[in-house]
Order: structure tokens, then sequence, then C-alpha cells
């Protein structure tokens, strides 16, 4: 397929930037897509017409006629987030809207950018969200279904928070032993060309120490647990520099299955963050090193303070760092 350059990292979530209350882009999926997925037996509801109507999903040709001339991307949003802008409020969620606005400017079409919600946007659940049985099974037919209605020999996902971890899994396959029960998600799809996390908890969050772990979200088994000790460390998760013994904290165990599987996301790997991110805080430190590394990743790119903003708040933050990678 034609391949050609673009930033990686793309217009974020910012109600703060947005001054005309009129959707940039309008979902959901496409009807040919709908189409497609009830001839071929997807009985998930991938559109998500709870949200806003058109807003919790995006993607899709228009006709069996148009042609894919770039290689699909996925985007996986974070918890509390949608698909696609909720609403104009300072608080409201704006989901990909800005970076699907941002593809279609430089040439994509929906033939070749998806996605579709996950929970819900009330920031009241969002203690309650896991990496549960239910989500990832979903996104993973998601995944799978976009893979098989385009025909592409190979897809890239784009992420954000805990759609990084969710996304990493999605990918990587395997059993889960989730507070819903236990699943597997059968074997690593292996035709990911890039893979981008943007601000993501890969070993946890440190507010979910201690007892943080009250919070379902923090849980020990399929939730954010940091661990609260490393070494002769005990509660000092989110120390920059970390007093000596630190060999390595016992955290959750979906993460812990999820950083010690060797398959790798992608033949292209990027790990994004801003050290002034408020909602991870601590510099985004986790005993001593930043949770939004991707292990074994290929690629970081990190803002720090002003210079970034906030990976949640930021406008191309990749174009900012003067950086720029390929994605198909």
């Amino acid at each position: 397929m034609h391949r050609f350059s673009l930033l990686v990292l793309l217009s974020l979530h910012s109600p703060l930037l947005v001054s005309s209350e009129t959707f940039k882009v309008v979902g959901p999926l496409t009807p040919h897509f709908q189409d497609w997925l009830k001839k071929n037996g997807y009985t998930d509801d991938f559109v998500r017409a709870d949200n806003m109507v058109t807003q919790g999903s995006y993607g899709g040709k228009t006709s069996d006629d148009q042609q894919l001339k770039t290689t699909p991307v996925v985007f996986i949003h974070g918890n509390s987030d949608a698909a696609l802008r909720q609403g104009f409020g300072r608080n409201d969620n704006i989901g990909w809207e800005n970076s699907i606005d941002y593809f279609l400017k430089n040439g994509y079409t929906s033939a070749e950018l998806y996605a579709t919600s996950w929970g819900d946007t009330d920031p009241m659940h969002a203690s309650s969200r896991t990496h549960d049985c239910a989500t990832t099974q979903r996104l993973r037919r998601f995944l799978e279904a976009v893979i098989a209605y385009t025909g592409a020999d190979q897809v890239s996902l784009v992420t954000h928070s805990m759609g990084v971890t969710l996304g990493r899994k999605i990918i990587k396959g395997g059993k889960i032993q989730a507070n819903d029960g236990s699943c597997d998600l059968g074997i690593p799809i292996r035709n990911v060309d890039v893979f981008v996390g943007l601000a993501g908890g890969n070993y946890g969050l440190c507010n979910c120490e201690g007892v943080g772990t009250m919070e379902p979200t923090c849980n020990k088994d399929d939730g954010l647990w940091p661990g609260d000790s490393c070494g002769a460390n005990y509660l000092d998760c989110g120390l920059t520099v970390l007093p000596f013994p630190c060999n390595g904290p016992t955290y959750s165990k979906f993460l812990t299955d999820l950083n010690n599987d060797f398959q790798q996301e992608a033949k292209r790997v990027v790990s994004a963050w801003s050290d002034s991110d408020d909602l991870i805080m601590y510099g985004t430190m986790v005993w001593g090193k930043s949770t939004c590394i991707i292990p074994r990743n290929v690629r970081h790119i990190h803002a720090h303070g002003n210079e970034g903003a906030n990976v949640r708040r930021s406008v191309q933050l990749g174009e900012q760092n003067h950086l720029s990678h390929s994605l198909p």
C-alpha cells in the first residue's frame, strides 16, 4: 500500500482548544461496515448509539467500490472517554475527534480510520473500570473485524491512557483472570505495523498503592495496582529517586503478565507522555521509572513541563517536539 509520513502524535482531548460548537468528525460506523458486521456474524454493539447517537463510533467504507489507500488505523480511547466528542462543555469528552480530523486532513478516509467506545463517559464510574474479560474480548473482536473487513495486510493502533494497556493485551492475546471471570483472547495478532501508546499506565498508577486498592480499578488482579513496596521502600511509589534497595515491585497480575510477554506489540512501538500529566501525577514515575514506557519499545517521546504541557491537553505534541514518525 502507498505509504507517507505523518506526525505520530496528534491533537488530543482538550475542550480548551475548541472554539466552535460543531462536531469536526461525525460517526457512527458507516452503513456499509454495519451491514458487513451483521452479515459476518458480529453481534457486538460496536456502533454504540447510546453515545449521542452518532458519536459512539467511527469508520468504514461508503461502498464496495471504495479502495483503501493507506494502512487502517484503530483508535482505542481511555477510561471514561468515548470514540468521538460527546459535548462542548469544559469537562466534556472529546474522544478522538481532533486526531481523526487530523488524519482526514492528511489524506486518510473513513475506510482507514476506526474507533468504538468502551465503557461509558461518566467520570463517577471511572474507578470501577478494569481490564476485564467483557471489555478486552469486545475490543479484540473489533480489531479482528477491522482487519477482516478491510482485508489489509497490516493495521496500526493509536491508544490513550487505559486504552494503551487494553490495546497491548488485545494484540498479544492469551488468557486473563479478571474480576468477571477468566477468558482467552486467542493467539497474538502479528500484523500490527505501528503501535502508539499515549500516557499509558503500563506499570500501574501510584494513586493505586496502599488504601487505593479499595477502588476496583486499582485491584491486584486486572487493575492498575503498582505494588505497595519495592525492597525496603514502602508506599514510596512516586519518588523520582528511590532509596536503595529497589529490585522490582510486585504489581497487578494483568500488568505483570502483559509486561512479561515478550511478543512485540508491533513492528514499531512508540511511548509518549508528559511529566506534567495531571491524572498519572508524580511525574509519571512508578518505582523509579515512567509508567508510560511500554516495555521493550523502540521509541519514546517525552515532553517536559510546559514544553508539552500535558499529553491529555496537548495539540500535536509530536509537532511541538519536532518529531515525526512514519505511519502507513
